[in-house]
């Protein structure tokens, strides 16, 4: 396979690998904004000195492609509207979904997803077709002076290669021979690679070189969830999909959309020295996280059947695109949301953030802020914030929801304030209050304090006393369900403080702020500058005591360093 038809427009390189990598954070992200109603899976390339963007249309009944343009990836002007049954001579086209947009040389190409169909006839139902007909990618191309794309053309017609493949059986060759959604092309020092999602058993992801398009990489299958033969749930949902590709500081990142659109929705990544090295068993991290409703109104996915947290579900984030702009990378995804009890009006639109790196070369979470602050025995706490616009929302987070718990995992949602209230991405936030009572009484003027610290951005913030020696570790969720977390420590001896924190300690818990005495049964003392590491360890509550289906990741700690993050790969 050539780069014609395909070729995207970025050069980077791939020189170390991601725990060698030490350099300056970015700046603050500004926060998320609002870009364009109605507009999914969004597509956003640099042509020059404009920006293109484009992706699915539902207004448009998914029969075209709009596409718009911008100088400043916040104010754009439609540039054009892209019909291909109305110029295709034979042919129309339907389920148009997931575009992409390269440019190679003098010409833009555009590929998408849709099913065909003969002129005049009508749009085949999906798995009912009569004719078995199942959904894949088309290409066509335009100048880039004066953007006209052309008539649909398939990829490696004719050939054993992967290829646009209209059936719905699989090719002879396999089933990752036939492109279906989400086309993407990373244009790599050492060669262009082609990014596309195959369907069998769900929906997995695949690349090859442009150079060698029979060298076929399946990089991603999705969990289930993680092989545990005893879960009852499936917790990528069947989906890995919309597959991204951007380089930063010599490694190559891999973004990608996991779960159902419709129900746990989320972005996780993959880090490499390059796109032939991307994998899951190299370790996956989350870049979001869906915003649950702890004690609802959200939307309950018809008895929460689908949705591993089983919990009112209020928005999922998805399908992104990122593009550098003045040194550094903004994402846009589309963010799917519910207006009405038991998934009912359902709506996507496109949202823009800066990516933000963080010394260590991982991303900074899209969605969520990790607040912790040091337990004192016999307190409950309350969490109260104050958005930017200087309104408060006291409380964001209630005593009924944090009791005794001295950390919580901020993802989108105020669970203790109502109505429009309840939706605050983290960006929104200017300070965070936390509410203390040293008697469990709430109001009385009584046993209670407060402490106010100024939030500018990031994913931690630490609502503490700032002279304590200690370390907050926090930590991601695996995805399965009713699981508890325990923390060990890893000394530089070699020694493992098994259980330093126990389930019966952190439960549910996303965080704790370790001082150096653990809360098992010896109350082990342990100094901070005799720790190599952490690990983080996930047990399902409801299997009980099978330890040998614990999930483990272990992170290495620095002297000095405030914050340990272990990412368990669940969002």
């Amino acid at each position: 396979m050539t780069k014609q038809p395909i070729l995207a427009a970025v050069r980077a390189a791939t020189l170390g690998l991601l725990t060698a990598f030490a350099g300056p954070a970015q700046a603050a992200d500004p926060g998320r904004v609002h870009i364009m109603d109605g507009l999914a899976d969004p597509e956003v390339v640099r042509d020059g000195d404009r920006y293109l963007l484009t992706g699915t249309w539902a207004p448009g009944r998914n029969n075209s492609l709009k596409i718009w343009q911008s100088s400043d990836l916040t104010n754009f002007r439609e540039l054009t509207h892209y019909q291909p049954t109305k110029i295709d001579p034979d042919h129309g086209y339907c389920r148009i979904w997931a575009p992409d947009i390269s440019v190679d040389g003098d010409q833009l190409v555009l590929s998408f997803s849709a099913m065909q169909y003969p002129k005049g006839g009508t749009c085949p139902p999906i798995a009912k077709a009569p004719s078995n007909q199942q959904v894949t990618t088309w290409v066509a191309t335009s100048p880039r002076r004066n953007v006209s794309f052309g008539v649909p053309k398939p990829i490696n017609a004719g050939t054993k290669l992967p290829r646009s493949f209209k059936s719905s059986a699989c090719p002879p060759e396999g089933c990752n021979r036939a492109i279906r959604i989400d086309s993407s092309v990373y244009d790599h020092m050492g060669g262009d690679w082609f990014f596309y999602t195959w369907f069998t058993r769900g929906n997995n992801i695949a690349a090859f070189p442009m150079s060698r398009p029979d060298a076929v990489y399946n990089i991603l299958t999705p969990f289930s969830n993680y092989d545990n033969p005893f879960s009852s749930v499936d917790y990528e949902e069947s989906i890995n999909e919309a597959p991204d590709v951007i380089s930063h500081n010599g490694l190559d990142y891999l973004i990608y959309s996991r779960g159902n659109a419709h129900f746990a929705y989320g972005l996780s990544y993959l880090v490499a020295n390059g796109p032939g090295n991307f994998s899951k068993a190299r370790g996956v991290r989350s870049l979001s996280t869906p915003v649950f409703a702890e004690t609802g109104p959200g939307c309950t996915n018809k008895g929460m059947r689908w949705n591993y947290r089983r919990e009112p579900l209020l928005e999922n984030l998805g399908h992104s695109a990122a593009v550098e702009m003045g040194g550094r990378y903004f994402i846009f995804y589309h963010v799917g949301e519910w207006t009405g009890e038991n998934c009912t009006g359902f709506k996507r639109n496109t949202y823009r953030q800066a990516l933000t790196f963080k010394p260590d070369g991982t991303l900074e979470s899209l969605t969520d802020l990790f607040l912790v602050w040091p337990r004192q025995e016999g307190h409950s706490y309350s969490i109260d914030v104050r958005l930017k616009n200087g309104r408060w929302i006291a409380p964001c987070v209630g005593a009924s929801t944090l009791g005794q718990t001295p950390s919580y995992r901020f993802t989108g949602a105020c669970p203790t304030a109502s109505g429009k209230d309840r939706r605050v991405h983290k960006s929104e936030i200017a300070e965070v209050k936390l509410v203390m009572s040293s008697d469990g009484n709430w109001g009385d003027g009584k046993g209670e304090s407060a402490r106010k610290v100024a939030y500018s951005g990031g994913d931690y913030l630490y609502l503490g006393p700032p002279a304590e020696d200690a370390v907050s570790i926090t930590w991601t969720e695996t995805g399965r369900r009713g699981e508890d977390f325990s923390l060990d420590v890893m000394l530089k001896n070699g020694r493992v403080v098994a259980g330093c924190f126990g389930p019966g300690d952190l439960g549910h818990a996303d965080a704790v702020r370790f001082a150096g005495t653990c809360r098992d049964n010896a109350r082990s003392r342990i100094a901070l500058n005799q720790i190599a590491g952490f690990r983080v360890c996930s047990s399902a509550a409801w299997m009980g005591a099978v330890r040998q289906n614990d999930i483990c990741v272990r992170e290495a700690y620095r002297p000095g360093q405030q914050r340990v993050h272990v990412d368990m790969g669940g969002g």
